[in-house]
């Protein structure tokens, strides 16, 4: 093989393999920066921070629950603005992870699962460790220069006990 022809092969390869990457490297940037969105929401969740909750949420959000009842942004930051801050608990924990995320212009779909757990006194008196699985569809919309989240539709949950499933709904 002549010197020009094997380096056009080796080009072209190349080329070939880096038009393979970069969707994979951008669908990773598309999660990260989503996956930031959902941690910057969960600490003012946490801090009860309704001003930056009410910048996260796009005017008129609306989260659908598996039950199929629709609830308002307004209505979910009044209900946060009426709970008392918890004092820290290190066996609690929340996390909220970006299982997929597809833009399209100005909006964007994520699929996305929050794990949530800690320990807890029964009513055995015991403590019990418990576990929530929750899954969700969201929609995002592009605001400028920031992604709002415009709605929620919850898509399944599960509840442990001890390791042991005691409630599931959804998918």
């Amino acid at each position: 093989m002549r010197s020009s022809t094997r380096l056009a092969a080796l080009v072209t390869g190349a080329l070939a393999s880096i038009a393979l990457a970069v969707p994979a490297i951008a669908q990773d940037d598309v999660k990260a920066q989503f996956q930031a969105r959902y941690t910057a929401l969960r600490t003012a969740m946490e801090a009860h921070d309704t001003t930056t909750i009410g910048k996260i949420f796009a005017p008129g959000y609306q989260m659908t629950d598996l039950r199929g009842e629709s609830h308002s942004g307004s209505e979910l930051v009044e209900r946060l603005s009426k709970m008392a801050a918890r004092p820290a608990n290190p066996s609690r924990h929340a996390e909220t992870k970006v299982l997929s995320a597809t833009v399209s212009g100005d909006s964007a779909t994520v699929q996305q699962q929050l794990v949530a757990g800690g320990t807890r006194a029964g009513d055995d008196g015991k403590e019990h460790t418990m576990e929530m699985v929750s899954e969700a569809t969201d929609t995002w919309t592009k605001a400028g220069v920031d992604w709002q989240l415009s709605r929620s539709v919850q898509t399944s949950m599960t509840v442990k006990r001890d390791g042991e499933v005691f409630f599931h709904e959804g998918k």
